[in-house]
């Protein structure tokens, strides 16, 4: 039997190592083509996810809350009732009675005398009558002095618009139907039609930007807010924008988010994903900043007195495309990354103390995060130069480590920007309905209202009845106490 030359067996070895590699690839190119887009993973380990002794070493823990608030266990053999859901107590009720069979079929088959009223069943039905719209005709007497020389009247209502001869109702409408329900004027207009209503695309344009002129000094309250906090969320997002010199084509804009931790969040617009937008907007800002790994932010992380970390979420999305090709190590990157929010999740579920969070995250998180980076760096060293999504997400990690540990030093704080990204979902899915924002004076009102539209949805809050009472209310209330104004304050005095 002949022995193979060195070189042979050398050759060899190098071929299977390159169709692994191409394999690899081939699976990860299957996966952009066909694959679902999701973060979940495609195979979950029975065991991942399991840190013993943790929930109770948390619960032993000082918890801040008070008795009445903790969340009280169901009983035994209790839970969610089956069957429909009952109706909105707070829908008014119209009460209808069927009428009684003939009398013909009230008279007993058996008997032969008639039956008598036994019991009265009822049903709650839910129903909808159509938009009512109308036309207030609104007089106002003008009074004159004897000789003409001056005029006096009383001013139009608060919610009117008498140039435009339209209710800021019907302004709250168009603004929720095309920045909460992300409708296009043009389909608007056709709506409107259908009520008898004629409206123009162009006239819709041109109350919303009267309507933005009367909200700015709410929006810049807002913005003001968010930038007081200490710890703040930034994310960007390209937007279609047309473009003005050449007709029919786009070109990209951006919406940047900034979320306060337990706050408001605001957008703001810009012509491009340059860093020159957040350098203005945070000129003066000194706190945590937590962004995903970008480094287009104008040199905003790098400033005295901002702290800055990245988002452990961001970091873990490269391992899934590397698991999803194959490729064994990724899993282990991802059991350990998913027992870091799990942590995170159990301490927000007892609402743990600032000191607590750092105890528990000192005991239990950055052990893994350790053997997270030790496990990438020895990887770095043997297999960095595979062509494969395995050594991306590596440089991903180590070139972040950083930004990375610095989430778990301080509370109370998140490891993840997924609140940030939250905000601006609504958005990226409603721009498969209107595609692109028609011209840049629009970009600023876009992010006004989208910033007014999240904050109510966040709250809670429906749009619709916010807008039309703060458009009635804007223009007579006083300056300086604009910021009662905002959805978050506007809510409260609601509930108070």
């Amino acid at each position: 039997m002949t022995v193979p030359a060195p070189q042979i067996i050398e050759e060899n070895q190098r071929l299977k190592s390159e169709v692994k590699v191409l394999s690899l690839r081939v699976k990860a190119l299957e996966k952009e083509l066909y694959g679902r887009r999701s973060d979940k993973r495609p195979e979950e380990d029975p065991a991942q996810g399991k840190l013993e002794g943790i929930e109770e070493e948390a619960s032993r823990w000082e918890i801040e809350q008070t008795k009445e608030s903790r969340p009280k266990r169901k009983a035994a053999g209790t839970g969610k009732k089956k069957g429909p859901k009952p109706l909105n107590p707070n829908l008014a009720r119209v009460t209808e009675s069927v009428p009684d069979p003939d009398l013909k079929k009230l008279i007993c088959p058996v008997t032969g005398k008639m039956m008598k009223p036994a019991f009265t069943e009822k049903i709650e039905v839910l129903a909808r009558k159509p938009a009512e719209w109308y036309v207030r005709v609104i007089t106002r007497t003008v009074y004159a002095s004897p000789g003409g020389d001056a005029v006096s009247y009383s001013p139009w209502p608060a919610n009117v618009l008498p140039k435009g001869r339209i209710d800021v109702s019907v302004i709250a409408n168009i603004l929720t139907g095309r920045f909460a329900d992300h409708q296009p004027y043009h389909r608007q207009c056709g709506q409107f039609a259908r009520q008898g209503i004629s409206f123009a695309p162009n006239t819709l344009v041109s109350l919303v930007r009267q309507a933005c002129e009367k909200l700015d000094p709410i929006y810049r309250a807002i913005i003001a807010e968010t930038l007081a906090t200490n710890y703040l969320m930034m994310d960007p997002t390209p937007v279609p924008l047309m473009s003005p010199q050449k007709k029919g084509s786009t070109k990209e804009g951006c919406l940047w988010t900034y979320r306060a931790l337990d706050g408001p969040v605001f957008f703001e617009f810009a012509e491009g994903k340059h860093g020159t937008t957040p350098a203005k907007t945070l000129e003066n800002y000194q706190g945590i900043l937590q962004t995903d790994g970008a480094n287009n932010f104008g040199g905003v992380p790098a400033r005295p007195g901002v702290i800055h970390v990245n988002c452990w979420s961001h970091g873990r999305r490269y391992f899934i495309p590397a698991a999803e090709a194959g490729e064994p190590e990724a899993n282990v990157y991802l059991d350990e990354i998913d027992r870091l929010f799990r942590i995170e999740r159990l301490a927000r579920h007892f609402k743990l103390r600032p000191r607590n969070l750092l105890k528990l995250r000192a005991r239990r998180s950055q052990p893994l995060v350790d053997s997270i980076f030790a496990r990438a760096r020895t990887y770095a060293e043997t297999e960095l130069m595979k062509k494969t999504a395995m050594p991306k997400a590596i440089n991903y990690l180590l070139a972040r480590e950083e930004e990375l540990r610095e989430c778990f030093l301080h509370a109370p704080s998140r490891i993840d920007n997924n609140l940030a990204e939250n905000a601006l979902r609504p958005i990226k899915l409603g721009a498969k309905n209107w595609l692109f924002i028609g011209h840049p004076n629009a970009g600023p009102r876009a992010a006004l209202m989208f910033t007014l539209i999240e904050n109510c949805r966040m709250l809670g809050i429906n749009p619709e009845t916010y807008l039309t009472d703060v458009l009635t209310r804007v223009d007579d209330h006083p300056a300086s106490r604009i910021d009662e104004l905002t959805p978050h304050n506007w809510a409260k005095s609601k509930n108070s």
